[in-house]
């Protein structure tokens, strides 16, 4: 069965309903995510599989619920991690097998760069005339002149603290998002912000960043309305396989 087949639907499999149920009640994204990651833990491969396969054919199709959960999965790519390893690693296989691209997309836990040393960050950052303690305090205070500033950091910690500042505006954080050349940690930093990720403008910008790690740009694709993904498919900057994500999902739209 492929994904993008036009065959009617098969009855919604139980998580998927409970799942969309959670989105509707559930306003906090940290027990969004609690409970996303307890209903997909619990499931098997088959399961996990046909499941991830209606949310994205109904996200498709504009239901909103079902585009609410495939964000929310996309952004925090730890639910994932609440199921089974063994579980996992034989749903991603049985995914591939059937050509779900995009289902196996989702299945996949890792970023490919690890965080850098203290040492990596500060040496192509040439905003930090201050140490990272220094930065990291600014971070937290409310001198207007020095979040604009910061908002270029290339050190993620710094970032991570910005990122909770209430002086810090959406066009801020767009800004951070998009910003080329930057650090695969910093972006990994706004894709899994509880505030920040859930905002559209913002997942667009990490997607389209050629320096997003694959891995998280595949997540944030599907969430992209059709526009987006046009973008993402004729960017030459974007690594080949998020933009072969993009033109796939275009074709089965």
């Amino acid at each position: 069965m492929s994904e993008g087949g036009s065959k009617p639907e098969r009855e919604l499999v139980d998580w998927v309903i409970q799942a969309e149920l959670a989105i509707r009640t559930l306003k906090e994204r940290g027990m969004r995510s609690a409970r996303l990651g307890q209903l997909l833990g619990a499931q098997d491969a088959t399961a996990l599989i046909t499941g991830l396969q209606q949310l994205q054919h109904r996200a498709a199709e504009g239901k909103h619920r079902a585009r609410v959960v495939m964000q929310e999965l996309a952004l925090d790519r730890e639910t994932f991690e609440a199921v089974p390893y063994l579980v996992r690693e034989r749903a991603y296989g049985m995914a591939r097998q059937a050509g779900l691209d995009q289902v196996a997309a989702m299945l996949l836990t890792s970023t490919e760069n690890p965080n850098p040393t203290a040492r990596e960050a500060m040496s192509d950052n040439e905003y930090a005339s201050e140490s990272v303690g220094e930065r990291c305090a600014a971070a937290r205070r409310r001198d207007r002149n020095k979040l604009d500033r910061l908002l270029h950091d290339r050190d993620y910690r710094v970032i991570r603290i910005l990122l909770d500042n209430p002086l810090l505006r959406e066009q801020d954080v767009v800004k951070i998002a998009a910003m080329r050349p930057t650090r695969p940690e910093v972006l990994e930093s706004v894709a899994r912000h509880r505030r920040w990720a859930s905002r559209y403008r913002v997942r667009k910008a990490i997607a389209c960043n050629p320096h997003t790690p694959p891995p998280i740009a595949r997540r944030l694709v599907p969430t992209l309305l059709q526009q987006d993904l046009l973008a993402v498919a004729r960017a030459g900057s974007i690594p080949e396989e998020v933009r072969e994500q993009a033109r796939a999902l275009i074709e089965k739209r």
